[in-house]
């Protein structure tokens, strides 16, 4: 699939370290993130790829028996429990894996004079911002989920002050179906489709979010270090978000059934389970004033996803053999 980069907004980008041969730890490689940034990095550095089987993030004992004996020189955990409605109801394990073990793991990797970077959500803020997040707004989060997360950013940042968190929302890309693919199924299984018309974040392309990393795990004065947000470019509600999925799908062939999607309060949906911030939209300004480089528009990352997606390929196929 071809993929532009992310647009630069300065004339002269400023200067980049050419990194020397570095060992990287990605605890998490097997979700869609992890495997993406696995890939990506592979191609310069020596990557040790870390899921279970290797690491159990609920178990600490398997944790330290992993990385104990492992040389690396940074670290980067995209595993996490996501069910937002899962954690809800399971506290104690959401915890464990978003937050316990990531201060295990940021513990073990300071006493190898490790960085670490951990991948962390915009779910960490209430959402009663009008505007978008910034890193200096204190989070305030609403769910199980986000609380044990940001547990998990306090508890990595204690371990050591030059580690770093990337706060991320949205995702979606290659891989394991998100948001895009489920809202295009369901757009082409039935007519009537509804959505939260007052939810707003930044959708975030993992393919953009790779790209987008490096510049603070390869920075001129070494890896980055405190909060960063990391996301596409400007907010919107998860309805525009799903109305640009659809009519990408209908524009490129697919047997769309579904038109304008209805939009409904986020908070009247029965599924969930755990309440989501109304806006936990984040500004990635302060990215952008370290690197010189501007997050591409989620319109254009999401319609180059789509557009070269498998499941635009698999519908196209189903098309032409009728």
């Amino acid at each position: 699939m071809a993929h532009r980069q992310p647009e630069l907004i300065h004339t002269i980008p400023p200067p980049v370290m050419i990194p020397p041969k570095k060992t990287i730890a990605i605890v998490g490689s097997a979700g869609r993130l992890g495997a993406y940034l696995a890939d990506a990095l592979e191609k310069e550095h020596n990557v040790i790829r870390l899921a279970r089987p290797q690491i159990d993030l609920a178990d600490l004992g398997s944790v330290e028996r992993a990385l104990q004996p492992l040389a690396y020189d940074l670290l980067v955990i995209t595993g996490a429990l996501t069910a937002v409605d899962y954690c809800e109801t399971h506290a104690d394990e959401a915890y464990a894996i978003n937050a316990e073990a990531p201060g295990k793991i940021a513990a073990i990797s300071a006493a190898k004079g490790a960085h670490v970077t951990f991948i962390s959500t915009d779910m960490v803020h209430d959402g009663d911002k009008p505007e978008p997040y910034t890193e200096e707004d204190t989070p305030n989060p609403i769910s199980v989920y986000g609380a044990s997360k940001l547990k998990g950013e306090e508890l990595v940042l204690a371990a050591s002050s030059a580690n770093l968190v990337v706060r991320i929302s949205w995702v979606f890309g290659p891989g394991k179906p998100a948001f895009p693919e489920w809202i295009i199924n369901t757009a082409c299984a039935k007519a009537d489709v509804t959505l939260p018309g007052n939810k707003i974040a930044c959708p975030t392309s993992c393919e953009d979010l790779t790209e987008l990393v490096m510049p603070l795990l390869f920075g001129v004065n070494g890896p980055a270090s405190g909060v960063f947000n990391l996301c596409n470019s400007t907010p919107c509600t998860w309805r525009e978000w799903g109305q640009l999925c659809i009519d990408t799908a209908r524009g490129a062939g697919l047997p769309v059934l579904a038109g304008e999607i209805v939009g409904v309060p986020v908070n009247s949906v029965p599924a969930f389970v755990a309440k989501r911030p109304v806006n936990s939209a984040m500004s990635t300004d302060k990215y952008t004033a370290l690197t010189g480089i501007r997050p591409r528009d989620w319109q254009v990352a999401t319609r180059d996803f789509l557009l070269g997606s498998e499941l635009f390929a698999s519908h196209r196929s189903l098309a032409e053999a009728v």
